[in-house]
């Protein structure tokens, strides 16, 4: 089988392959180089699930999540 490499180094693996090794949408795939090959394995890892967090609920843990941001600022005076 081929595949085309597309923007950003990223390839498409065929359906027959992803059901036949089991890869499904974000699981981790191992790369590495035998020779003149690039072999893709999968790893078992744990996934981590997450669960919604009601609206109502939402307010209460405001403030302790940031998203985004500076981390290498924000962490300045961290260590002092």
């Amino acid at each position: 089988m081929l595949v085309q490499v597309k923007k950003k180094a990223q390839i498409t693996l065929p359906s027959k392959i992803r059901e036949r090794m089991g890869v499904s949408e974000g699981d981790i795939l191992e790369v590495s180089v035998h020779g003149d090959r690039i072999v893709l394995k999968p790893r078992v890892t744990r996934r981590i699930v997450a669960n919604p967090v009601p609206a109502r609920e939402a307010s209460r843990i405001r403030g302790l999540l940031a998203v985004g941001g500076d981390a290498v600022k924000d962490s300045e005076g961290a260590y002092d």
